[in-house]
């Protein structure tokens, strides 16, 4: 009987709340049918697939719904509401995961994106152009209005030695990481994990020998101050006390 109410309850959401047209139209047409027809990708609003020519990968049990593109942000809404994805290449999920509306992801033929799990999320707006590889590990919260873009796109040339460096080059964001709104990450970056990028920054480089718990800011970022983030819930109820703060969903 539970299993039957389940099933009703998953359809009726599919009915109701997400892009029917669309959710049947990825899970078919990228996965096999053993799995799509679990329907793991559940499609959310307005939705242009200007290519689906390569790969997507769920590497972890498959069950509905454990992956959705598209939803509202309860914490930021824009008129942005269209995502738009072209996967000529390969995406793999790694698990459960949550994209906010008006994503824009681009994997190139040549492109590798992996994105991780337990409470990963890409947040609204967010761009990820993949043309070589980006690796973005478990836990990462990437808020809204990012962009992560492994190529430059243009050659240049350096002129006091005529040397013109390859376009792209891997970015690696290791687990645990928060990335702030509006921030750029570029190729070439790796984060260690637990590391922290404040908003509006723009980062560059490698810092794999940094070590952890580093909040990284400016243009370009550098590593600021050792620090982490306060996840355990009661504690956080006990500092909105101490600092008299109104964690007000907006």
């Amino acid at each position: 009987m539970y299993k039957v109410l389940l099933i009703i309850k998953l359809g009726l959401h599919i009915i109701f709340k997400c892009n029917v047209l669309k959710t049947l139209y990825v899970n078919f047409k990228m996965l096999r049918f053993k799995e799509a027809r679990k329907l793991p990708l559940w499609i959310y609003g307005k939705m242009s697939f200007r290519s689906l020519k390569g790969k997507i990968i769920i590497d972890s049990p498959i069950y509905p719904g454990m992956i959705r593109i598209g939803r509202k942000d309860w914490y930021v809404t824009t008129n942005i509401s269209q995502s738009i994805w072209t996967i000529n290449g390969v995406l793999k999920f790694k698990g459960k995961l949550n994209i906010y509306h008006g994503s824009y992801i681009v994997v190139s033929n040549n492109g590798y994106l992996e994105i991780g799990t337990n409470g990963t999320f890409i947040g609204s707006n967010s761009k990820l152009l993949c043309f070589d590889k980006i690796i973005i590990g478990n836990h990462v919260e990437i808020t809204w209005e990012c962009q992560m873009i492994d190529t430059s796109f243009h050659y240049i040339e350096q002129l006091e030695n005529n040397k013109i460096p390859p376009l792209t080059k891997p970015i690696v964001i290791s687990d645990n990481c928060w990335i702030g709104n509006r921030t750029t990450i570029s190729k070439g970056t790796y984060l260690p994990k637990y590391s922290i990028v404040a908003s509006n920054s723009l980062v560059n480089k490698e810092f794999r020998n940094v070590g952890e718990y580093h909040m990284f800011a400016g243009l370009p970022a550098i590593p600021k101050i050792r620090c982490k983030r306060i996840y355990d819930k009661e504690e956080e109820k006990e500092l909105d006390l101490k600092y008299n703060y109104d964690r007000t969903h907006l």
